[in-house]
């Protein structure tokens, strides 16, 4: 049976036996994969299933099997070692936020090393980054992982349209069809996203950063089949007041 070895970003965990986890990770190799790891959560592998943490990305070989198919771990260890991610929980609900956005608009059963790597830099961004820069830069994770997925904003915004349209993709009049209308300020918020140079933070509010927050998984729902809800959000915001 072919084997595959890999680096692979864990995306979830579930307990699987009495000793055993089923994992959703996304690979650099063949995209989103299900592996099993048996005896991960036995007492003599303490250090097992902690490997297995949400966010964690790993080397891995494991016997490839079709694309729907469950495969069998063969080995496995760290590839990174995180410093803030996993320990602290404000970087850690960051993350599983982000992560949860992943899963909902990426359904991947195949290579798409881009995509990997773009995930992969930017959990190591976050785990270097100083608290204080968080919701920008959770707000340039959504706006760039649109554009790896094809629908990206287009940054057409002048006086005369100074509200982004989300079933459209682009800026319009302020009146024009409201129901799908972004405010002015958070409007103006993902312009400098799409147009900044990322050396100085974001302008606006936080009360426009979390309205486009929300603007922005609603524009995910527009051109995403199946795009459900993010949980984490809520928690997330309650930890960071």
């Amino acid at each position: 049976m072919l084997i595959t070895e890999t680096e692979a970003i864990v995306l979830r965990t579930l307990k699987y036996g009495e000793t055993s986890i089923i994992a959703e990770v996304f690979t650099l190799q063949d995209g989103i994969r299900s592996i099993i790891v048996n005896g991960v959560r036995s007492t003599r592998n303490k250090s097992g299933s902690s490997a297995f943490q949400v966010m964690n990305v790993l080397s891995l070989s494991y016997y490839n099997k079709e694309a729907d198919a469950l495969c069998r771990t063969k080995e496995y260890q760290y590839a990174v070692h995180y410093k803030r991610l996993g320990l602290d929980v404000i970087y850690t609900s960051v993350g599983i936020f982000l992560i949860e956005c992943v899963r909902n608009a990426v359904q991947e059963r195949e290579e798409n090393q881009a995509l990997y790597l773009f995930l992969k830099e930017r959990f190591l961004a976050l785990d270097a980054l100083d608290q204080h820069g968080l919701i920008d830069f959770y707000l340039y994770f959504l706006v760039d992982l649109t554009t790896l997925l094809g629908f990206g904003p287009l940054p057409n915004y002048e006086p005369g349209k100074p509200c982004f349209h989300l079933l459209h993709g682009r800026y319009t009049e302020s009146h024009h069809d409201p129901a799908h209308l972004v405010g002015e300020g958070p409007s103006y918020i993902l312009f400098r996203i799409l147009n900044s140079s990322r050396a100085a933070g974001l302008p606006g509010s936080k009360q426009d950063k979390e309205q486009l927050t929300d603007d922005l998984l609603r524009y995910y729902g527009c051109h995403l089949e199946g795009f459900r809800p993010i949980r984490s959000l809520e928690v997330l915001r309650t930890i960071m007041r």
